[in-house]
C-alpha cells in the first residue's frame, strides 16, 4: 500500500522535529516548515483532483479561495496554516526562524487539515 504524499511529508517533518540534528542546525526549522507546507499543498491537490480536477490548473491562491467556500470548516484553517508556513519557510535576514513550539503546533494543525481533506 502506497502512503499518500501528505502523510509522508508529515512523517519526515515529525522526525525532524524529534531529531533536529538530521540537518544543519541553522536550516532545520525552515526545512521543517517547508515539509509541513508541502503536506498541506499535497492534501489540497488531492482534494481538487478528486472533487474538481479543473481547479488543479489554477493558482494556489484561487484554490484556497474556492476551498474556503466549499469547505467552510476546513478551508479557512488550511489557508491560514499555508500562509503562516509560507512566511516561515522563506528566509529573511531580519526575521527569526520558527521555533520548535510553533512548528509542533503547525504540524498538529497540518495533520488535522490533511485528514479532513482526505
Amino acid at each position: 500500500m502506497t502512503v499518500p504524499a501528505p502523510v509522508r511529508r508529515l512523517a519526515v517533518a515529525d522526525r525532524l522535529l524529534q531529531d533536529p540534528d538530521l540537518v544543519a542546525t541553522a536550516v532545520w526549522p525552515r526545512a521543517c516548515a517547508w515539509l509541513i507546507r508541502l503536506a498541506v499543498e499535497h492534501a489540497v491537490d488531492g482534494y481538487w483532483s478528486r472533487t474538481r480536477p479543473e481547479l488543479t490548473a489554477t493558482s494556489r491562491r484561487t484554490q484556497f479561495i474556492v476551498l474556503r467556500h466549499r469547505e467552510p470548516d476546513t478551508g479557512p484553517a488550511a489557508e491560514e496554516l499555508w500562509s503562516r508556513l509560507s512566511r516561515a519557510a522563506h528566509h529573511h535576514a531580519y526575521e527569526l526562524a520558527p521555533t520548535a513550539a510553533e512548528l509542533r503546533t503547525w504540524h498538529a494543525e497540518a495533520v488535522r487539515v490533511v485528514r479532513l481533506l482526505a
